[in-house]
């Protein structure tokens, strides 16, 4: 594996794991920001955005660093195949859930607690997890990708 498409997947699956659940949170009008502006279809973009935005550094940074780390380990191991994909989808679900469970109230400002005051409210912890979840299978999706564009690329050699 190429380290550039372990980059370019890690970065893409980080995207999806912050953007995702901010899309779904934006669009239900469960931020009070994102309200503000106006929910609906048409302000999507600017409100997803805004959730998007209003998640402090730290719980972003934390979820990263978890999705980074567990990814690295998954690509050190042999596991073939969909036990592979599922191995992703967990990386990305656990890396959620504990940002979820140990980041601070203090620094969690738009993220779980920091939005609802509950740390596990049932509507947003589904939504958190949904995108970790994707963000798992976005990641070897897209790394499963590249590796097939490489091999094309140096078979054309």
């Amino acid at each position: 594996m190429t380290f550039r498409c372990f980059l370019s997947s890690f970065i893409l699956a980080w995207a999806v794991a912050v953007f995702v659940p901010s899309m779904f949170i934006a669009y239900a009008g469960l931020s009070p920001a994102a309200a503000a502006i106006g929910t609906g279809f048409d302000r999507l973009p600017a409100t997803t955005w805004k959730v998007a935005d209003d998640v402090g550094p730290a719980v972003k940074l934390m979820i990263g660093g978890l999705l980074l780390g567990g990814l690295l380990l998954l690509a050190r191991t042999r596991i073939p195949g969909a036990g592979r994909f599922a191995a992703a989808i967990l990386i990305g679900l656990l890396a959620v859930l504990v940002t979820m469970a140990v980041v601070p109230l203090a620094f969690s400002r738009g993220f779980a607690a920091g939005l609802t005051g509950a740390r596990f409210e049932t509507v947003t912890t589904i939504l958190y997890l949904f995108g970790g979840a994707l963000a798992g299978g976005v990641y070897e999706g897209a790394l499963a990708q590249c590796r097939r564009r490489d091999a094309g690329q140096k078979s054309l050699r």
